[in-house]
Formats: structure tokens, C-alpha cells, sequence
């Protein structure tokens, strides 16, 4: 199985195997494989990986799919659908109601032949900083620091219009995660129709366990109180928000997102990038600090057969496109920027 899965990625496999197939603390990873019927050697597998999710208010055992690979020389056979296929008849037996996540086109192609439904878009949003970021998304190439400071007047004068004042609301970095974030989960889920579990006991995993531990999370406080959460990662002068939660509440979600450009342009940053499942309140509300929309790839669900063939109960808000809050957090991989490649 690591051997299939070294050929997706480049990293450290076994530690990336050891964090995020046995480690997880929703369940350790449900693979399937395609075995040469001659040989007995594994040519293709797909996984999924228990994630627990908040379902109009019910807690359930969702998963996040992703791994899949099929080897060359048996591609364009249908192997990887009929993985999918199996999965999918699998998944009830073995504790999982539904699969969802944005797979590439490939994978999402196979998806929707075994039974998967295309139910939104995962987007990425970028914004400039600064007038070099500006200038480099436009150009493709470094400014001067004339032609960075003109190019910047429009962002400051934009910043000055759109800027909202976070009042009392602060970032604070974290080196644990205590019971006040299972609380701060609980209660701010209660806002949200879907939303993947956020506990302590997972950011600790996610956050302070991930084999790179490039992604920064911060406590969003009000006097002392903790009222949401974010994660940042940096690749030079760049900044991804790798995730952002807290009760659906426009005004919190808008001056959380003050906090973080304030951030992230103190820390010397050029230019800003979030994903989002399209549809989410979160996405809607970047348009008003000037984030434009780039690529996008489909957003998937899979519900698993019911016995007796019944339609999961939850169904119709499992396919809703505005339900879902979904982030780079809630993915397989602990990075969004590409890895340097070691000499």
C-alpha cells in the first residue's frame, strides 16, 4: 500500500501514513485495492479517511476520500470506478455513512460513474497585499520598488474603504488545545448546517501531529474568550489561510478576516490565497475585502446504501450546495504550498 501511495507524493510517505492512515483520532484510513489476478501485486487503491461532520445538528461518521491511483500500464480499464463502487457499497458495514472532498478531474470523473453526486465547488481565492503582489499577479514578474509602491496606491486606498475595525477581537498563537475548544466547536456549530468536527482532540492531531507542522493555528479571542479559530501557512511572502471557523455570524467572520490580512501583512506577506467550498458564508464574504476567485475543482458527495435500500434520512442536506463549510483543513494533506525538493 505505501508503495502505491509514494507515487502520488513526494514527501515522507511512512510518516504521512503513520499521521494520517493509523493516527487519526476519527479512525484510522479504509482502503481498497485492485490486485494483478496473475501476479497478486497491488495496481491501483483508493481510500477514504473517517472524519466525523455536525449534520444539521447531528453528529455522524462522515469520510474524506482521497489516495486513489492506478498504475499506468492498467489505466483506462475502469479499475479506479469499480474501487470507488466498492467503496461505496463498503462504507455502511464498516461505520462510514457518507464519503465527500474535492478529488482531481480524473478521480472526479470516476467518482460520479460510481454513484458520487457533484453537489458544489471548492474555489481559491487570491488577493494582493501589497503593490509587489499586485504587480507580480498581473505581470508575472518582480516590480521595482517605483513601479511596486504605484501599483500599490489602489490596494491602500482600498484597504482604507473596506477595512473593518475587529474591536475587541484578537489573534492569539497556540501551543494546545484545552476543553475551551470543544466547547467553542459545540456552540458555534449549532450556526452552520454542515461542518466538519473541529475538537480538540482533532486540531491537536491535525495541527501539533501533521509531519510538516507548517500550518500555524490561532485562538480568535474577544476579552479572553475564545470565539473562533484560524490557521495560517506561509511560503515566503505568501500566506494561505488554511482554515477559518466560528458561528455564522457575518460581522465575526468579516472582522476574523480583518485580523488575518492584518496579520499576514505584518508578517512581510505580498499576497493572500483561500479554498473554500464556493457556496459557504465565509466565501461569500471575501468578495468585500477584494478576493477574486481562481480555480475551482467539484466538490463530491457519496452516501452510502442504506439497508433495505431506505434514502439516508439527512440526504437532501447532504446535497445542498450552500450547507457545506469546508476548508484546506478539512483535506488529507498538511500543506498547501509545494515542499522545497531536497539537493
Amino acid at each position: 500500500m505505501t508503495n502505491l501511495v509514494a507515487k502520488m507524493s513526494r514527501d515522507d510517505v511512512q510518516a504521512r501514513y503513520d499521521w494520517l492512515y493509523q493516527g487519526n483520532p476519527h479512525g484510522r484510513a479504509l482502503t481498497w485495492l485492485a490486485l494483478d489476478h496473475k501476479t497478486g501485486d497491488a495496481v491501483g487503491c483508493t481510500s477514504v479517511f473517517p472524519r466525523h461532520a455536525v449534520v444539521d445538528g447531528l453528529e455522524r461518521v462522515g469520510s474524506m476520500g482521497g489516495d486513489c491511483y492506478i498504475e499506468p500500464a492498467v489505466r483506462r480499464r475502469g479499475l479506479a470506478t469499480r474501487l470507488h463502487l466498492q467503496s461505496f457499497t463498503d462504507m455502511r458495514g464498516l461505520g462510514v455513512d457518507f464519503m465527500y472532498g474535492p478529488p482531481v478531474p480524473n478521480n472526479l470523473a470516476a467518482l460520479v460513474k460510481a454513484g458520487s453526486r457533484v453537489v458544489t465547488n471548492f474555489k481559491r481565492w487570491s488577493r494582493p497585499l501589497t503593490g509587489r503582489g499586485a504587480y507580480k499577479a498581473m505581470l508575472g514578474s518582480s516590480p521595482s520598488e517605483m513601479e511596486a509602491r504605484v501599483t500599490g496606491w489602489p490596494i491602500l486606498l482600498f484597504d482604507k474603504i473596506t477595512r473593518v475595525e475587529p474591536g475587541r477581537l484578537a489573534l492569539e498563537g497556540i501551543d494546545s488545545f484545552g476543553s475551551e475548544f470543544d466547547d467553542m466547536f459545540h456552540r458555534s456549530a449549532a450556526s452552520h448546517k454542515i461542518v466538519c468536527v473541529r475538537d480538540a482532540s482533532f486540531l491537536a492531531w491535525r495541527y501539533l501531529s501533521s509531519p510538516t507542522q507548517r500550518q500555524i493555528p490561532f485562538a480568535v479571542k474577544r476579552d479572553g474568550e475564545l470565539t473562533g479559530f484560524v490557521a495560517l501557512e506561509f511560503s515566503s511572502d505568501h500566506a494561505s489561510i488554511v482554515d477559518l471557523f466560528c458561528a455564522q455570524d457575518p460581522n465575526l467572520i468579516d472582522a476574523i478576516l480583518q485580523l488575518v490580512l492584518d496579520r499576514c501583512l505584518s508578517a512581510g506577506c505580498s499576497s493572500i490565497e483561500v479554498s473554500l467550498t464556493s457556496e459557504c458564508l465565509t466565501a461569500r464574504r471575501l468578495r468585500r475585502f477584494g478576493f477574486i476567485g481562481r480555480d475551482e475543482r467539484g466538490f463530491q458527495v457519496a452516501i452510502s446504501a442504506r439497508a433495505q435500500g431506505g434514502e439516508d434520512p439527512q440526504a437532501a442536506v447532504l446535497n445542498s450546495p450552500s450547507a457545506w463549510h469546508f476548508t484546506m483543513a478539512d483535506k488529507d494533506m498538511d500543506t498547501v504550498f509545494s515542499l522545497p525538493v531536497e539537493s
